[in-house]
């Protein structure tokens, strides 16, 4: 992973025999591992994908492994290889469901994905609209941890100079399982939550029955006490972070994990700085949702500062770039820029300006810890991590078959793949189902560098033509002329003509405006990336695109409005890109306030 001041080499487009042998020898190592700590679980042991592998490895009733097999790291590799067929959510599903029976019973979910029992259960965000999955996660020894470990190093670092980070995130979960001994006692109680809550939770040991306390506390490289991730109001939150961190004149970093996040954080401040200024000047925290619980602990670190509110009153906030200002130290901002989340990168450029780096850290999803960084100066570029996990290549024109799998070592720039994890929280060649391109390889240790393109089910269609994620993205951004400055958006099938059609939804910046022809532009840019649209267009199967604009801070609402509708913790909601839900529909629908076709 790069920093501001590191670059990394060129990616190389060849690897050398000495990089092939290196990536080789660190898959059959982890797997090595995998096998000798997971062939004790129950799905090791009972699941049908595994039952292949288990007769290879010899593996008796008492779990039990053939040793000869396992100091032969080349064989034992090829036989997983040869015997592991590809799993989905599915095959997981019946096992992690024992965790939510009534009651849930140690015996029953002890040794189950991973040895021991985890220490939080990950749920997705739902973002397709789907139901949501979860998983188990467990600790690991340091050794097989380093890109979790430097991660959260990097995203809280401790600063030489006294500065102070805002980190946006949450440490609340859906619910807690509570898991039973055979005496009906309390044995463990594991959150289920998010993936980044879960991960900030272990990682610091922060374990559920503590949480009373650790609302108390605030760290000293933080502007805002623990008490504010706590907060499950999406909007309650931002504006006491917000609170802090403006009152806060060393500030050097903000962590938000996503721009679209980062977006709502900028208008916070924005829409709502005058009141901001009045609680720093009087030290009082105005009447918010969701806060009664954490009140105390929040007044306690929120004092009165009649300085600090004189000097900001007089910063012009309608000049570019006006945060360098309120924090002359901000060094990092810290928010995924890729893909869809590259859109609302201009809008916060009139925050944060043009100096202040806009950096990621990584791909991190509810299965695994997938990519670092690569190269901070192009934040679509990121190198696969392959110290933690096995991490494999199903081609995205291939049968959706095992044998088709291949290998880092074997993988070719320029061309898409599905990812495949085997894990250590005790998934088996898991289909992710995200596409990634390959653009090349690091010359240091051979690991693939990747551009992160759409989930392989991403695209949707009206008639006999197929438009993916990436290319919905690339139209915007191709008709970004006349559609004005869009800074979030979505698509959708539309119905309510004869013919079909594309719906965009799109919110603009302050001041930006759709012009007439942004129809046309865009269904040209449709032509150009689809030729199959293009064909059922010109055949009358599909009608001209209409543009939806939806009122300024419709997108905000909506993560809002999923918070509190699906339970789910704030700072984590991803707006997709195709919309099926009509629940979400409606939503988008009820804010529509112009509309060209």
């Amino acid at each position: 992973m790069s920093t501001v001041d590191e670059f990394p080499p060129q990616p190389i487009s060849v690897l050398t025999a000495e990089l092939v042998e290196s990536l080789k020898e660190r898959a059959q190592e982890v797997l090595s591992y995998l096998v000798e700590t997971n062939s004790i679980t129950k799905y090791f042991n009972d699941a049908a994908s595994l039952s292949g592998f288990r007769n290879v490895l010899g593996l008796t009733t008492q779990g039990q492994l053939d040793s000869d097999l396992l100091s032969k790291p080349d064989e034992l590799f090829g036989a997983y290889h040869d015997t592991v067929s590809l799993t989905e959510y599915s095959d997981y599903r019946p096992f992690v469901a024992r965790f939510f029976e009534e009651p849930c019973k140690k015996s029953a979910v002890e040794n189950l994905m991973a040895p021991g029992m985890p220490f939080f259960i990950v749920h997705s965000t739902g973002t397709s609209g789907g139901s949501l999955k979860c998983y188990p996660k467990y600790r690991h020894p340091e050794r097989m941890s380093t890109s979790t470990s430097h991660v959260m190093k990097a995203s809280n670092p401790v600063s030489k100079n006294g500065g102070k980070n805002c980190i946006v995130y949450s440490l609340l979960g859906r619910q807690v399982v509570t898991a039973l001994d055979t005496d009906g006692q309390v044995d463990q109680r594991m959150l289920v939550c998010l993936m980044s809550t879960g991960t900030v939770r272990m990682f610091n040991d922060m374990v559920a029955d503590r949480d009373p306390f650790y609302q108390t506390l605030k760290l000293p490289n933080n502007s805002s006490p623990l008490a504010v991730s706590y907060i499950p109001n999406y909007r309650s939150m931002l504006l006491v972070h917000a609170l802090f961190a403006v009152q806060e004149r060393q500030l050097g970093l903000i962590n938000t994990m996503f721009t679209t996040v980062l977006r709502d954080f900028c208008h916070t401040i924005g829409n709502n700085w005058d009141t901001i200024l009045d609680c720093i000047e009087s030290g009082k925290i105005p009447d918010l949702e969701g806060i009664d619980h954490v009140r105390e602990s929040l007044e306690r670190y929120f004092k009165a500062d009649p300085k600090r509110t004189a000097e900001l009153r007089t910063l012009d906030t309608k000049a570019p770039g006006w945060f360098t200002k309120v924090w002359p130290n901000l060094h990092t901002v810290f928010a995924i820029s890729s893909g869809p989340f590259v859109m609302p990168v201009p809008e916060i450029r009139k925050y944060i300006g043009s100096e202040i780096p806009l950096n990621t850290l990584g791909i991190n999803c509810s299965e695994a810890f997938l990519a670092l960084p690569y190269d901070q100066r192009d934040p679509s570029l990121y190198k696969v991590v392959g110290s933690d996990e096995i991490i494999e290549f199903l081609p995205e024109d291939a049968p959706e078959e095992s044998q088709y799998v291949t290998q880092t070592w074997n993988v070719e720039v320029g061309k898409r793949y599905e990812v495949i994890l085997t894990t250590r929280d005790g998934l088996w060649r898991f289909r992710l189902n995200d596409i990634v391109e390959v653009v090349g390889f690091d010359p240091c240790d051979g690991q693939p560098i990747i551009h992160y393109v759409q989930r392989r089910d991403g695209g949707f269609r009206v008639a006999n033509e197929t438009t993916t994620e990436d290319q919905l993205c690339q139209v915007v951004l191709s008709a970004s002329e006349s559609l004005g400055n869009v800074s979030e958006f979505c698509a959708a099938a539309d119905y309510r003509k004869t013919v079909p059609r594309y719906a965009f939804f799109i919110e603009l910046q302050d001041g930006s405006a759709t012009s007439a022809s942004a129809v046309a532009q865009v269904q040209a840019a449709l032509f150009e990336q689809n030729d199959n649209y293009r064909r059922e267009a010109l055949a009358g199967k599909i009608g001209t695109p209409v543009i939806r604009v939806v009122r300024q801070g419709t997108f905000g609402e909506y993560r809002e409005w999923k918070v509190r509708k699906d339970n789910i913790a704030a700072g984590q909601i991803k707006v997709p890109t195709v919309v099926f839900n009509h629940e979400v529909l409606e939503f988008l629908e009820e804010r529509v306030i112009e509309e060209f076709s």
